[in-house]
């Protein structure tokens, strides 16, 4: 990453672009603020895009707000109130290993 100091010198806007086509600049402004400057691919700009969308910056905000973890057992109640019958609690057994013979061991 090349650096360049804006209270040492002020290269040209084509100089800057010259320098960020072969690799990133960080641009330091005379009173101490840093900016990058360079190449945008096709992410770059899907990311400012949507950066800038209410839309979806709402969608995030509601997604964020989502618990991170629901059980099955959750998972299953909820389904079963959707399709108007009563679900039965999940049993939990540990799966127990069959000898060659298909039998319990």
């Amino acid at each position: 990453m090349k650096t360049v100091h804006l209270d040492k010198e002020s290269p040209s806007v084509g100089k800057l672009l010259a320098m960020a086509r072969k690799k990133s600049v960080l641009l330091v402004s005379p009173d101490g603020v840093s900016f990058v400057l360079e190449e945008a691919d096709e992410f770059d700009r899907e990311v400012a895009e949507l950066g800038n969308s209410a839309r979806f910056m709402r969608f995030l905000k509601k997604r964020s707000a989502d618990r991170a973890v629901t059980s099955i057992e959750q998972i299953a109640g909820e389904l079963a109130q959707k399709l108007h019958f009563t679900a039965k609690p999940l049993r939990t057994r540990p799966l127990r290993k069959r000898n060659r013979s298909g039998g319990s061991s």
